[in-house]
């Protein structure tokens, strides 16, 4: 009859897996699946991909970049709602050419912060987008009142989700 095992970073869970390096005991819990089998913990030595790697300086710079591309949107979208909205044209073509504006702002901000952090992806940098086009929205309504418009808030939604799927 074999000896009991136990996996050395839970010794009260019993366990008939061992690394296919070293040969310590692991359980489910704390076993990797490599290519070559499986691994402790110590022996995998799991990394992120590069991809979804993102450090502070990266975040710091798509924030930068975020924040500044949709300040600047917001600004120039409130400029082409309050012109059109003096020029006399209707209401509807107004409404219209201010919601694309609005959706071009998401992906003007998804676009820039991609950019900004070398096309790197992650859950921080959806918030970085997120924060970014919440940033662009208040800078459009404080500045003319635009996003009351019911299809203009739907354009302001569009445009979040297309600056955060970009993540």
């Amino acid at each position: 009859m074999a000896e009991a095992r136990f996996c050395v970073r839970h010794p009260t869970t019993e366990s008939n897996l061992a690394c296919g390096r070293c040969g310590e005991s692991v359980c489910p819990r704390c076993m990797v699946h490599a290519p070559v089998g499986v691994r402790c913990p110590d022996c995998a030595q799991v990394k992120p991909i590069p991809t979804f790697d993102v450090s502070t300086s990266f975040l710091l710079r798509g924030l930068g970049a975020g924040i500044g591309i949709a300040a600047v949107g917001g600004i120039i979208t409130s400029f082409v709602y309050i012109f059109l909205f003096n020029t006399g044209l209707g209401l509807s073509i107004v409404n219209v050419v201010t919601a694309g504006a609005v959706a071009g702002v998401g992906l003007l901000v998804g676009e820039g912060i991609s950019l900004a952090v070398n096309r790197k992806r992650g859950r921080r940098l959806k918030l970085v987008a997120g924060f970014s086009m919440f940033t662009a929205i208040t800078v459009i309504t404080v500045s003319s009142g635009a996003t009351f418009n019911p299809l203009i808030l739907l354009a302001s939604g569009l445009s979040f989700y297309i600056a955060v799927s970009k993540f």
